[in-house]
């Protein structure tokens, strides 16, 4: 087979797995738009309605902000062990420091229904069951990963001569991480930091163990709303969460455009 021909077979297999993945989220993105009262594909027309219906719905505007609160204070717990956890694997040698990092990724590999069982008898004895503080900290060790592969990435890539220079001349080593160190791996933080947001974000079963009648975020609500109805509202709902993760994927890459145009 020659170059050319090999291109092309490649390039076509490549589109064919492209198009396989990106289809479930056009057909959701396409109900979502729908005019009918169900869950059709086609949609037999076009209408904002059901974003309208989301809207206009306590219920769904609710779940929408715990969402937003959980997913802030998740994120925000994340980054404050995350980037501690990352300084402390990168630039220190520390005992059973391959261990340590290992546990920090299981969170990633665990099957989420252990994590969801295990955190639920964990949070009994504490009381932090059917409250948002309690879904947020079980959020965080799930997206405490994002953050510490994130800025220790920075970390690695950044020139650490700066920090030395600055407590050469005078500056309190703290005080070099903070005003130099801190402002040049910010864009690793700030992915990783989002990318625990979202985590959160699409998270369910941990949410539907944890958070009992208190209050449904969003895969919860979306998860209920398939088991007790079908209509295009649920689709709309979902549509917000692909583009919140199209959003996120644009950050990120912005993130990564400025991260290397400052270190040109």
């Amino acid at each position: 087979m020659s170059a050319a021909a090999s291109r092309i077979a490649l390039g076509t297999a490549v589109t064919a797995i492209l198009l396989y993945l990106i289809f479930p989220v056009v057909v959701v993105l396409a109900i979502s738009f729908s005019s009918g009262n169900f869950l059709t594909f086609p949609p037999p027309g076009l209408s904002l309605r059901w974003y309208h219906a989301i809207t206009g719905d306590p219920e769904w505007v609710s779940a929408f902000l715990v969402t937003l609160k959980v997913g802030s204070l998740a994120a925000l717990l994340a980054t404050i062990l995350g980037v501690p956890a990352a300084f402390a694997l990168v630039r220190h040698v520390i005992p059973a420091k391959s261990l340590l990092s290992a546990l920090i990724l299981c969170a990633l590999v665990t099957p989420p229904i252990v994590t969801a069982i295990s955190t639920y008898l964990f949070f009994v004895p504490l009381g932090l069951n059917n409250s948002l503080v309690g879904l947020a900290c079980a959020h965080a060790v799930s997206g405490m990963p994002f953050v510490v592969i994130n800025t220790g990435a920075s970390l690695r890539s950044a020139d650490r001569n700066l920090e030395r220079a600055a407590i050469i001349h005078g500056a309190p080593p703290l005080w070099a991480i903070v005003r130099i160190t801190l402002p040049i791996i910010a864009p690793g933080i700030v992915i990783g930091a989002i990318l625990a947001f979202v985590h959160s974000a699409h998270e369910l079963l941990i949410a539907i163990f944890v958070l009992g009648g208190v209050g449904k975020p969003v895969a919860v609500k979306i998860w209920s709303g398939v088991q007790a109805t079908s209509d295009p509202t649920i689709a709309a709902a979902s549509a917000i969460l692909i583009g919140l993760a199209i959003l996120t994927l644009a950050s990120v890459t912005t993130a990564q455009w400025l991260a290397r145009r400052r270190s040109q």
